[in-house]
């Protein structure tokens, strides 16, 4: 079970919904208007997972619950939200976990919770596999410039520069890509 925090301006429609999460065995710690919405706040509720209603007539609403799912790095799951495509490709890209633009009843909100969790870890998941990548190619072109370097101040070949880096890095203890820096830092005036 999930402690969910929810986002909405219409006291009907959220007595509701905390109802139906409540008799799901969810916890609800907290209630918040988009007026009162706050990052801090939500997580000081230790929410797991963000509810939030999109037919507010608040004008930046996706943008709140986009910067809420990337701050918080939560599952988002957004209600009556507008049926456009546009819309919804950008909730989607954003990491919006689950999109309903229909009603719900109180059957369909463990489904929709399940697959909004599965849904986040494997955002998650793929974004550190991004970050990763690019920190690896990062590192990569750091170390190609080192050997260019050295190739060009010593009057050597890639693969005798390279030896020569590892052997460095060895000797101090060191990451390659620390001897790398090191060296493209030297360079730099």
């Amino acid at each position: 079970m999930y402690r969910i925090v929810l986002i909405d301006d219409d006291e009907a429609r959220v007595s509701i919904l905390r109802d139906a999460l409540v008799g799901e065995g969810h916890a609800v710690p907290a209630v918040l208007s988009w007026k009162a919405l706050s990052w801090q706040r939500v997580e000081e509720c230790k929410a797991e997972v963000i509810i939030a209603d999109a037919s507010s007539p608040e004008r930046d609403v996706l943008e709140h619950i986009v910067f809420l799912s990337e701050t918080l790095e939560l599952p988002v799951v957004v209600l009556g939200a507008p049926e456009d495509e546009d819309t919804m490709r950008r909730a989607i890209r954003a990491g919006v976990a689950a999109y309903v633009a229909h009603g719900i009843t109180a059957r369909d909100i463990d489904p929709i919770l399940k697959v909004a969790a599965f849904r986040y870890a494997e955002y998650r998941q793929l974004r550190q596999e991004l970050n990763n990548t690019r920190t690896a190619l990062n590192e990569r072109k750091t170390i190609e410039k080192a050997k260019g370097i050295l190739m060009r101040d010593l009057q050597i070949d890639e693969s005798e520069a390279y030896k020569r880096m590892r052997k460095l890095a060895m000797n101090q203890g060191k990451k390659l890509i620390e001897v790398a820096l090191m060296i493209t830092q030297m360079e730099t005036p």
